[in-house]
């Protein structure tokens, strides 16, 4: 893959090798040098509309407001094709096998760090996630045929995005209780990590390009919904109360639930 030239003074000594993990629709590399630490490499066309640059200035705010987010080492764009280029962080995705003996300490750690990030202060946040933006969003995806009705959940294969729009409108809730929200709370996008005292923690975040001022139950509905893929929904109890809300509206879980298949 020939990168442009800010990228390989950063890259210079350093092998790509592609993964796998994750559904933000860009391609990933995790970049492994002898000399140096690991990074990642994100790219993307342009015309997908991920708006990798989105996601750099994120990242940023969240750093400046002492949230643990990868480094941003630098973001470019060559012609359609646009790249971020991220330090890697310590620690292991939520999602990874090798928490499955640790299930219960995991949910406290992801219960605990969803808590943090929805503690942050959001009186400068210029990230604005709200429903109202969200759902004009989901117009402006459905118009651009930019949907990927594959890739429903189970319950919804064969469903059309406009039919789920029109169910998506008609559940909207009547209020929002408004954080500092990570927007994609799902078991890879956390970061976990082992204490000395064989603790587990969050370490970080990562795929943050939708994060911003939004309802704390879209974090609380797509966490529930990777917990159950991941471990089980006998998971979902302990998570919510190492969080702070042992009893989540159902209607409101429903309707993030929803709205994230458009995205």
């Amino acid at each position: 893959m020939k990168l442009p030239p800010e990228l390989d003074a950063h890259l210079t000594g350093y092998a790509l090798s592609p993964i796998r993990l994750g559904e933000s629709g860009a391609r990933v590399f995790r970049c492994i040098s002898d000399q140096s630490p690991a990074r990642y490499l994100k790219v993307a066309a342009v015309d997908d509309d991920l708006r990798l640059d989105d996601e750099a200035e994120r990242l940023q705010w969240m750093k400046d407001h002492d949230l643990s987010v990868p480094e941003v080492c630098t973001y470019a764009r060559s012609g359609r094709t646009e790249y971020l280029l991220l330090e890697e962080m310590s620690g292991l995705p939520a999602s990874d096998p090798h928490w499955k003996p640790h299930v219960k300490n995991v949910m406290v750690a992801l219960g605990e760090g969803m808590a943090l990030l929805h503690r942050s202060n959001t009186h400068d946040c210029p990230f604005d996630h709200r429903l109202a933006r969200q759902i004009e969003e989901v117009r402006r995806r459905i118009d651009a045929g930019r949907v990927d009705e594959d890739n429903f959940d189970a319950i919804r294969v064969g469903r059309r995005a406009s039919d789920l729009f029109a169910e998506l409108l008609s559940t909207v809730p009547e209020r929002e209780d408004l954080v500092f929200a990570h927007g994609d709370f799902s078991l890879p996008n956390i970061i976990l990590r082992e204490t000395q005292r064989g603790e587990v923690q969050v370490a970080g975040f990562i795929d943050c390009g939708r994060s911003g001022v939004a309802d704390r139950h879209q974090d609380v509905a797509l966490a529930i919904r990777s917990i159950v893929r991941n471990f089980g929904s006998e998971w979902v109890t302990p998570f919510l109360h190492a969080y702070g809300l042992p009893h989540p509206d159902p209607d409101t879980v429903a309707f993030f639930t929803l709205l994230d298949e458009f995205f």
